[in-house]
């Protein structure tokens, strides 16, 4: 499925109401394009925490990826973000939220069953 998201909607947010509407709970999402500002993490293996990174600027998006599986028995999406700024400086992580410029966007539905479960040596969901 392709398609392509509003000005000023949240980019996960946007993207999970999708899969919900076409009932996809399984699958690979790849998207480009530009954002007003984003929050992105950084997991710290020690402490098994996110850090949080504000970018408060416009940037490129110059990869974006991710998956959608389900925990907790909802749909969930876990996406990485590399993106530029005006200058090529790059900044990357997990994307908590991004405010969209512009952005397109593929979904591959999966047939097979993705279920994230609490992996206890690194505190994260994983499948």
């Amino acid at each position: 499925m392709i398609f392509h998201l509003k000005y000023g909607e949240d980019i996960n947010e946007a993207i999970l109401k999708k899969c919900r509407e076409k009932n996809i709970k399984s699958g690979f999402v790849f998207f480009m394009g530009a954002i007003q500002k984003a929050e992105l993490g950084y997991y710290n293996q020690k402490t098994k925490k996110y850090k949080k990174i504000e970018i408060n600027k416009p940037m490129e998006i110059v990869s974006g990826i991710g998956n959608i599986s389900l925990k907790e028995n909802k749909i969930f999406l876990h996406a990485h973000v590399g993106l530029s700024d005006e200058k090529g400086n790059m900044h990357g992580g997990h994307l908590f939220a991004a405010t969209v410029f512009v952005c397109e966007v593929h979904i591959s539905k999966e047939k097979m069953k993705l279920i994230r479960k609490y992996n206890e040596r690194t505190g994260l969901y994983l499948w």
